[in-house]
């Protein structure tokens, strides 16, 4: 009676002993989906946020300028570049320089003028523009007690306002100026100018 009972107790250790590798290796054979999560690629995040902060800068920076041709009784030419960063849609800096070449046909004589400016613009309603600026100008001074040039620089402040639009990545400009500087002579006391600017990106 005992050795049947043993016999039967060894015959189910044994088939559970067979049973549970069977378990094992058939569970490690399953269609198991497994995610990997990669880790984040530094060096491109890094490089497009830089990206994205250059054409951010880019956006606000504009170039532009003015140009002056006239010819009769002798040869007008004007030229002023200028560069200004726009912090929003109505605030803007820049700065420029200026030549002029004013050839007379009677005295055969040309007068050479070049300088620099400084300026803060403000642009509201989308139409209007005001204008202020600081300029160093150098041009030949004639002497009334003796016929002699001599260069000299002159300071301006001037300031003024009139028509101004943007449209994409351009804008165009005309204002009307008042010159504070205390040669009228050579520089009228109002001015118009004309101009327009194109955005970097």
């Amino acid at each position: 009676m005992h050795s049947h009972r043993f016999g039967f107790r060894f015959f189910v250790v044994g088939l559970f002993l067979l049973i549970c590798p069977m378990v094992v290796l058939f569970g490690q054979t399953d269609d198991v989906k497994v995610t990997y999560h990669q880790a984040p690629n530094t060096s491109i995040d890094s490089s497009r946020s830089s990206d994205y902060k250059n054409d951010k800068i880019l956006e606000k920076i504009a170039i532009g300028g003015t140009l002056g041709l006239q010819i009769g009784g002798g040869v007008y030419f004007s030229i002023s570049p200028d560069i200004s960063y726009h912090f929003n849609k109505w605030v803007a800096v820049g700065i420029g320089g200026t030549y002029t070449l004013n050839y007379d046909d009677y005295s055969k004589e040309a007068y050479h003028m070049f300088g620099a400016r400084a300026f803060v613009e403000g642009h509201f309603f989308n139409y209007i523009g005001l204008h202020v600026g600081y300029e160093a100008m150098n041009f030949d001074e004639y002497l009334s007690s003796q016929l002699i040039k001599d260069r000299i620089w002159a300071n301006n402040i001037i300031m003024g306002g009139g028509y101004y639009q943007r449209f994409g990545r351009a804008s165009t400009y005309f204002y009307v100026l008042y010159n504070l500087t205390d040669r009228p002579e050579y520089f009228y006391n109002i001015s118009f100018k004309a101009g327009f600017n194109i955005f970097l990106k």
